[in-house]
């Protein structure tokens, strides 16, 4: 402290501002620095794509619970405490606290969650703002898709349409058949009706004929 704090003539203390000021800014930076957990852990993080990313860092709070964490006054730094970790749930990438999981699940879906793992293995889920193309292309294709799947729906498979067709050739051959039985007993109908029409004639002229042979004998 005494390179930066010195007397006058007159026997009044100054102080350099200057070093004042740099050794906050060197303090500053040291406790808002992250944790060599936090560097590691981002570091055994990259190449796993952002499930995985936020399955692991869930089970690692979830397992967290019930222990205790003991704080020493003397090293209150990012790397023992962090800037906001008071109680609860740790998100030990971005060192913040929070009080349920639905909090934390929401930093994890968080762009400044985000922020501090630039190096994922695969796009975790941003909002794309899309262009009038591919807006078009878009709909474009799901409406082919919907057509097609109406159309797939609407027609019969091959086995089917042989089935229906069987059973169609099977009616109409049922149909003819009972056609032709109706044609064939209502000619043997009319057929009987002409034989006892003719026998009834042929009686008839026999008994005639038997009277005039009565009749010329008598």
């Amino acid at each position: 402290m005494s390179d930066k704090v010195s007397t006058d003539q007159y026997g009044r203390k100054t102080w350099d501002v200057e070093a004042y000021a740099e050794e906050a800014r060197r303090g500053k930076s040291k406790k808002d620095a992250p944790s060599d957990k936090a560097v590691e852990l981002v570091k055994n993080l990259n190449g796993q794509n952002y499930l995985d990313h936020r399955a692991y860092l869930l089970d690692e709070s979830v397992l967290a619970v019930g222990k205790h964490t003991l704080i020493s006054a003397d090293s209150n730094t990012s790397s023992t405490f962090g800037k906001n970790k008071r109680f609860g749930f740790f998100c030990p990438v971005c060192d913040l606290s929070f009080r349920d999981t639905l909090a934390l699940v929401d930093h994890f879906n968080s762009a400044q969650h985000q922020l501090g793992t630039p190096d994922l293995g695969e796009d975790v889920g941003e909002v794309k703002r899309a262009s009038a193309e591919e807006v078009a292309k878009t709909i474009e294709n799901l409406v082919q898709q919907l057509l097609r799947a109406q159309a797939v729906k609407g027609a019969d498979s091959l086995q089917v349409r042989i089935v229906k067709r069987q059973e169609f050739e099977a009616k109409k051959l049922a149909a003819r058949k009972e056609r032709r039985k109706r044609q064939k007993t209502k000619k043997n109908v009319r057929e009987n009706a002409e034989d006892e029409v003719n026998s009834e004639m042929a009686a008839m002229m026999d008994s005639m004929g038997l009277e005039a042979l009565s009749l010329g004998m008598d």
